[in-house]
């Protein structure tokens, strides 16, 4: 008699392959996700750098920005549409990242529409991609987007979907904007930045605008450049910059170190030895209890002069007065007949208070010889 065969039936093989199939379908979809999520949060990381980079620019140019037309910035075609290429170059972005301009479009806008300074103006950012993030169907990745969304932190974000992509909404709603693609597709990404806020003259913590101290607020055209070392060449006088331990300004073609409030000139001070400026970026400081010119107060030069030659006086700033005085005489006794000298000894020298001119004579009253010499030092004192 023989034993009855035992294996598997084919309708239960059939179930076993299809649940399988299923379990390794499954796996295969985890997996994806899984990389299209590291996918979005690296665009992120890109996107959240471009941001940073669009809302500097936007700071440090916002008072040429809401001034009047045509706006000029120097190194933007566009000073509204600023391309990648010019924010690299112009030192807003500074991560290695490699941004193709034909990828993103960043538009600045007026707000509210027209308006110019002094009248209430602001600038906000529109930062966009310019293809849509969909999937290999054609419909919203939202794997990918959500997060992309997560990593960007320097704007607020949104993208266009169902039902409406022609209009996309960021932030729990606090701000609308149209959809910027010419074929309002969905997936376009949208950053903005100072939407709905004031002109934001405040000085904040890594900014690069100059602090120009015109008013209540602080305000400042763009502060893009290296520090400046205290006694290099600098222009235009009275403009700021960064100092290596502070706040520099051009003072007489030479940066200088600000110490102090702003001042007039020969007015009455406190405090003495206290420094101060004027309005043109003048320094002053507090001598004998007035604002005297910082720049010329004190020692100008030195040099010799003969007898009958008139002393170069150093031309003085504000509550100071140009002052020349001998230091030394020298002069020589000649011995022997018909000689040029004079030989009266104790020579005397002195300077003419309203001709500046040199005498030097001997104790009755004649030249002195001609290698007479006058050592004269020049300064400028207070008033």
């Amino acid at each position: 008699m023989f034993k009855k065969q035992k294996g598997v039936s084919l309708p239960l093989m059939a179930f076993t392959l299809a649940v399988l199939a299923i379990i390794v379908g499954s796996l295969g979809a985890v997996r994806v996700k899984e990389a299209r999520a590291y996918a979005g949060q690296t665009r992120g990381e890109i996107l959240d750098e471009l941001a940073k980079g669009v809302e500097l620019y936007r700071k440090v140019n916002l008072q040429v920005l809401i001034g009047p037309m045509p706006v000029t910035v120097p190194g933007y075609a566009d000073p509204y549409a600023p391309t990648m290429t010019e924010l690299r170059a112009g030192g807003f972005m500074t991560t290695p990242v490699v941004l193709d301009n034909a990828d993103y479009s960043v538009l600045l806008n007026r707000s509210p529409v027209g308006c110019v300074a002094p009248a209430p103006c602001s600038i906000w950012a529109q930062t966009s991609l310019t293809n849509p993030i969909l999937d290999a169907e054609g419909r919203l990745d939202t794997v990918y987007l959500n997060s992309l969304s997560v990593r960007v932190t320097n704007a607020s974000i949104g993208f266009s979907g169902p039902p409406n992509p022609g209009v996309i909404t960021g932030s729990q709603g606090t701000w609308t904007v149209a959809n910027p693609d010419p074929a309002t597709r969905n997936g376009i990404v949208v950053m903005v930045s100072g939407l709905g806020g004031s002109a934001e003259p405040w000085l904040q913590v890594g900014d690069r605008r100059n602090p120009n101290f015109l008013g209540p607020s602080v305000t400042g055209p763009q502060f893009d450049t290296p520090v400046q070392a205290p006694g290099n060449a600098c222009t235009p006088n009275g403009a700021f910059a960064t100092g290596p331990n502070g706040i520099v300004f051009c003072n007489g073609g030479l940066w200088t170190i600000y110490s102090g409030p702003i001042e007039v000139g020969d007015t009455a001070c406190a405090v003495q030895g206290a420094f101060a400026v004027q309005a043109d970026g003048q320094s002053l400081l507090c001598v004998n209890n007035r604002w005297r010119d910082h720049r010329t107060y004190g020692y100008s030069s030195t040099a010799y002069y003969v007898h009958g030659s008139t002393v170069t006086m150093p031309v003085c700033g504000v509550g100071l007065t140009p002052v020349a005085t001998i230091s030394s005489t020298s002069a020589s006794v000649i011995i022997g007949a018909n000689n040029p000298g004079n030989n009266t000894g104790s020579f005397i020298s002195n300077i003419d208070a309203g001709t500046n001119m040199v005498s030097i004579t001997g104790s009755n009253g004649s030249q002195a010889g001609t290698n007479a010499r006058a050592l004269v030092l020049t300064s400028c004192v207070p008033t």
